[in-house]
């Protein structure tokens, strides 16, 4: 069962509100679209070029819609010690990058009616990624076989082996935007579940400064996430080693809702958020000549409290999240 199934409930609004609780609030309370295409294009992936760059793009395709990544908001507050550079984008366009992005999320829900409910995703996505052959702001991917420790989804994750994604990235390696093309055997399931994992994960993802920075250096970077709870996500960055195209970094993450607002996904309704908390840590490596992390490895943690129309039976939601990557 996926982690965003609701569980069973008594009423249509108790059933809504535990159905988002395995997202994080970082990227899961976006209300996710079918994921790409519905056409029968099983050979996508050929349209990649074989080389170490992409010839042809997802970009423009009257078949994919673009997923907008929240864009942040970069501030130095501390430029660290000298030597001082600027750590701009160097395409690598000799080899395709190879690399492994695994996102688990976890909710435990409690009701006065329902008691517990436990869920748990992970979902582990091998991808090719390579920049376009003429344009260094376009990323085009070849998905290898997704993976799940559950046996239903890793089944119809295997459907998805050969599809293509796209990405977006402005200064400073900052996605801007998501495209995603699946293979047409692919079923809602794991299109949604391959959404939702690279949505959350770059919803996490590090912009770098486009100022000259050196060892030490700190800057905070602010995205404004817009879902059924809106958050303001500001993380805070710590330069600690530069060696070459090899940047590594540490990462503290924490939200604040804008308001007390929860909407409720695929109604109408709205609901209060009583109490809200989700924060992280972790690191993040990354190759100035790559589009995506060299190595990450990130979680987070939180927890809210939903009421609805009976104040004596909220919601408590404990969620957390891990986002990691590794090269191949």
């Amino acid at each position: 069962m996926s982690a965003t199934d609701a569980p069973a409930a008594r009423t249509r609004r108790r059933a809504a509100v535990p159905a988002i609780a395995a997202a994080t609030a970082c990227a899961l309370t976006l209300a996710l679209s079918a994921c790409g295409s519905d056409e029968d294009d099983d050979t996508a992936a050929t349209e990649t070029s074989a080389t170490g760059c992409a010839a042809e793009s997802t970009s423009g395709r009257s078949d994919v819609d673009p997923i907008p990544v929240a864009p942040a908001k970069i501030t130095v507050t501390d430029p660290g010690a000298q030597p001082r550079k600027i750590p701009a984008a160097a395409p690598e366009r000799a080899t395709p990058q190879t690399t492994t992005v695994s996102v688990t999320s976890t909710a435990v829900s409690r009701t006065v009616q329902d008691g517990i409910d436990d869920r748990r995703q992970t979902v582990n996505i091998p991808l090719t990624a390579r920049f376009g052959c003429q344009d260094s702001t376009d990323v085009e991917m070849t998905l290898a076989t997704p993976t799940s420790p559950d046996p239903t989804l890793d089944e119809q994750l295997a459907e998805a082996e050969g599809g293509r994604a796209g990405m977006a990235v402005g200064p400073g390696i900052m996605p801007i935007s998501l495209r995603l093309l699946p293979t047409g055997s692919s079923g809602p399931e794991a299109r949604h579940a391959i959404e939702q994992s690279l949505v959350q994960a770059l919803q996490v993802s590090v912009a770098l400064p486009t100022v000259p920075v050196g060892v030490g250096a700190v800057w905070t970077s602010q995205r404004s996430i817009s879902g059924a709870v809106t958050v303001t996500q500001v993380m805070t960055i710590t330069l600690t080693s530069w060696t070459g195209n090899r940047v590594v970094l540490g990462v503290t993450l924490e939200e604040t809702p804008i308001n007390s607002v929860f909407a409720v996904p695929g109604t109408s309704e709205t609901i209060t958020l009583r109490r809200y908390s989700n924060e992280g840590t972790g690191t993040v490596t990354v190759d100035l000549g790559r589009a995506l992390p060299d190595h990450a490895a990130l979680t987070l943690t939180g927890a809210r409290e939903l009421v609805g129309s009976d104040e004596s039976a909220p919601i408590v939601q404990r969620t957390g999240a891990t986002v990691n990557w590794r090269a191949r």
